[in-house]
């Protein structure tokens, strides 16, 4: 047995410092970038809601549904501190972005080396089946182990009036523990899938699933969030009762996902997945002409996926339309102190306040599928996909006209999705409804601001390949500044570093037209920079 286990994880030494000599460049800038960040906000929280006026008003919109849904449900005792507010906002936001963290390394460890033909290299010499896999599970561990020492080192710094070091630790392990658990899901994901594309998409359709599910029992049984690993995290009552369960909770969760991907890894063959695969055609479709095409070929399964998964983003959104727009049922009173007509437009307040913060959420995952389509491109390069069309009489505006094109209309069909499932469970749930033409401001709002982004996206593609993973440092900072701005006082400038921050808080506001028409001007101007660049340059630069 000993012997069987040797041979099984042979070489992992030897592959765990190959992944961190490859990616330590990655590994580093996620650490520096998210430690930076808790810590950063902690020392702002200590300025902002330093005195107990400013506590007590920022707790009020907390306790709102709307609020409720975003950060998880409101739990705090009195005394209120600058710690329990903190503890509130943050966590749930701190924990979407280690997910995303442990999906893109995870995959990558994983999939990406496969699809990359680096796994078959590596498994023809003397290195055991189970060491890649175990590889990419201890590198994740030490990934998310050292960012949770260094987020509970920097609370202990940042030192926010209320804050304990018992809490203080709590909040850096258990994201930690979060992060590692879900890193590990993905390990078991990869198995499923058969190819690195799939996998990520498997793994943020259950991350979408358990947010919307947390949203929904956050606002109307938060007994039930115990159920949905993602909401354990709002369970450690930090700077309160500090309870630990929910990190053994993922510890234990982790650690049987880890055994089930090694299960499953010794069950498939290298290259495919667990999940079957529908043959493909004997013969190419007349369809099939050209990069436009083909690239549709190629990416349509994630295309509809995206679209789908933001049409039940948004038709699990319009679903609390009825009970964050019923200030009545909170407060009988009310309805008698402001009459029945006044009391329905205070209501229609509430929800179009609630539809504006939102639809950040919506364009933030429109965009995340419209960057990832556009960065296909040089990957597709990296592979060596597009030689082959080089190769041709296709020319290289045409390739890179492909993949910006479909990134900007992916892109536009996703957030048209995403407020249309909540146009139409709203109109079905609620006594008064929202009109359309409420959503449709929004989405005329924020789609040219959207195109300024992809475009930026494409630029980074034609002229600098190697940096285009600032397309995601943009996007991620867009939605932090926007979903968080308010919060955490923001300055004007700060918000207005992406073009989605010159977005007049539609629907509580007019669109701006001028805004429109400078964005869409930008965007052109982009483009037309981003295909010189495209053009000059070699492939897999």
């Amino acid at each position: 047995m000993v012997m069987n286990l040797t041979q099984l994880f042979q070489r992992t030494g030897l592959l765990i410092r190959f992944n961190l000599k490859r990616d330590w460049v990655k590994l580093v800038l996620w650490i520096v970038i998210m430690a930076s960040l808790l810590t950063a906000v902690a020392a702002k929280f200590d300025t902002i809601y330093s005195d107990q006026t400013a506590i007590n008003e920022i707790i009020k919109t907390l306790k709102t549904p709307a609020m409720v849904s975003l950060f998880g449900a409101f739990t705090a005792q009195h005394p209120y501190t600058t710690a329990k507010v903190f503890a509130t906002e943050m966590v749930v936001f701190m924990a979407l972005f280690m997910v995303i963290m442990n999906i893109m390394i995870g995959v990558a460890a994983t999939r990406g080396d496969e699809d990359d033909g680096l796994l078959e290299l590596i498994r023809a010499h003397a290195v055991g089946r189970g060491a890649p896999l175990l590889a990419g599970a201890v590198e994740l561990t030490l990934l998310n182990g050292l960012i949770g020492l260094l987020f509970s080192l920097g609370l202990q710094v940042a030192g926010m009036p209320g804050a304990d070091t018992t809490g203080n630790w709590l909040i850096g392990l258990a994201l930690a523990a979060l992060g590692w658990a879900f890193g590990m899901l993905t390990l078991v994901v990869a198995q499923l899938a058969n190819n690195a594309s799939g996998a990520t998409m498997l793994s943020y359709a259950i991350l979408g699933v358990m947010y919307v599910v947390r949203m929904s029992t956050d606002v109307s049984h938060p007994k039930l969030t115990w159920w949905i690993p993602f909401g354990w995290i709002e369970k450690i009552s930090a700077y309160q009762a500090n309870h630990w369960l929910p990190v053994i909770a993922y510890v234990l969760f982790g650690l049987v996902c880890l055994v089930l991907a090694l299960g499953l890894s010794l069950q498939r063959d290298l290259g495919a997945g667990l999940i079957t695969v529908r043959q493909g055609r004997q013969r190419a479709s007349r369809w099939l002409r050209g990069p436009v095409s083909l690239l549709w070929r190629q990416s349509r399964g994630v295309i509809i996926a995206w679209i789908i998964g933001n049409l039940i983003l948004g038709v699990a959104y319009g679903s609390v339309f009825n009970t964050i727009g019923d200030l009545a049922k909170s407060n009988p009173m009310i309805k008698q102190l402001l009459g029945a007509t006044a009391l329905a437009s205070a209501n229609r307040l509430i929800v179009k306040n609630f539809i504006a913060i939102l639809a950040v959420v919506m364009v933030i995952v429109a965009l995340i599928a419209a960057v990832q389509l556009m960065l296909k491109l040089v990957s597709d390069e990296n592979k060596g996909y597009l030689h082959q069309i080089s190769a041709t009489a296709t020319s290289r505006w045409h390739v890179w006209a492909s993949y910006t094109g479909w990134a900007m209309l992916t892109s536009i069909v996703v957030l048209f999705a995403g407020l249309g499932g909540m146009y139409l469970m709203g109109a079905a749930d609620m006594k008064d409804p929202i009109s359309w033409l409420t959503y449709w401001h929004v989405f005329l709002a924020y789609v040219p601001a959207m195109l300024v982004m992809i475009a930026f996206a494409s630029l980074l593609t034609g002229w600098l390949p190697k940096w285009r993973y600032l397309a995601w440092a943009w996007v991620a900072y867009a939605f932090f500044s926007l979903y968080l701005g308010n919060l955490i006082d923001l300055p004007k400038w700060a918000k207005h570093l992406t073009p989605l921050g010159f977005v007049n808080k539609v629907p509580l506001k007019a669109v701006v037209w001028s805004t429109n028409w400078w964005c869409l001007a930008l965007t052109v101007l982009i483009l037309v920079v981003a295909a010189i660049g495209y053009r000059r340059r070699d492939l897999a630069q």
